[in-house]
Formats: C-alpha cells, structure tokens, sequence
C-alpha cells in the first residue's frame, strides 16, 4: 500500500514538521485527524501503543486506539497547513 503525500491538513511533511515544532511526534497522529487549534492549544487525537510500543485496536470500536491529546501551540501552522480553530 503506497504511503499518502497528503493529509486531511495539507502536504504530509508540512504537517509533520509543524507538529515537531509544536512537540508533537506525528507518528502519533492519524492522517485523518482530527487536530484543531484552540487559542494557544492544540488538540489531537494521538494513536495509542500498548507496552511493547506497538499500535492497537480498540476492542470497543474496532478501530486503532486513539485519545484526545493537548500540546501548546508554539509555532503557528504555515500556510500549506490547513487547521482549523476551535470555535
């Protein structure tokens, strides 16, 4: 399967370098999202890893297990990455 050059935010490594400056590991971060900024917060849904460090499912909802996740916005997104704030 041929890995995506884009997100639903823009370019895959744009997006992946604003997230670093922000302290965010964008392996962590679905392409899907969803990641809004509100104030000077960013809010993401970040994957989980179970103890082996390995990414798992949610028997609940079949899909890969995520949580809503915080970071300070330290770095405004470039204009090639388009976030949304929260309203």
């Amino acid at each position: 399967m041929p890995v995506p050059s884009e997100t639903a935010y823009g370019p895959i490594a744009d997006v992946a370098d604003w997230l670093r400056a922000n302290g965010i590991d964008p392996n962590d971060v679905p392409h899907e999202g969803p990641i809004t900024i509100d104030g000077q917060c960013i809010r993401y849904a970040a994957l989980l890893r179970n103890e082996d460090g390995h990414r798992y499912v949610d028997q609940a909802t079949g899909d890969a297990a995520r949580e809503e996740r915080t970071a300070s916005l330290k770095v405004e997104p470039p204009e090639k990455v388009q976030v949304r704030s929260a309203i």
